[in-house]
């Protein structure tokens, strides 16, 4: 019998997250291609892009089917719950590249004397 990534990958947390990865890096390979072809982004931003699409589509899903998986509750709950937690762990692993691609010269750090409470 021959090997099939899909189900040996969906038979563990870690393994989703590693089609997670897969996937998404894909996709971030697809869409910058193009971005390169039409001279928009160089080879170089390409490449660093689509490995943080890669990490963070592989986080995000492995964040959501836990999610889905710990609280369980049929089709549709599940659903919903792995694309909040996908869409808020995704949005969050952003912000941090984000934050930490800037110069350190540009960080703003959140002081606690900016809140008041």
């Amino acid at each position: 019998m021959e090997f099939q990534l899909a189900p040996y990958l969906a038979q563990s947390l870690l393994g989703v997250g590693v089609l997670g990865c897969i996937i998404g890096g894909a996709a971030a390979a697809a869409k910058n291609i193009r971005l390169v072809e039409l001279g928009s982004i160089s080879i170089e931003k390409a490449t660093t892009d689509a490995g943080y699409e890669t990490g963070g589509a592989g986080i995000a899903t492995l964040a959501g089917a836990f999610a889905a998986g710990l609280v369980g509750g049929g089709l549709i709950p599940s659903i919903i719950i792995a694309l909040s937690v996908g869409i808020a762990t995704k949005y969050s692993w952003d912000r941090l590249v984000e934050f930490y691609s800037r110069k350190p010269s540009k960080r703003r750090v959140i002081d606690d004397d900016e809140f008041d409470f």
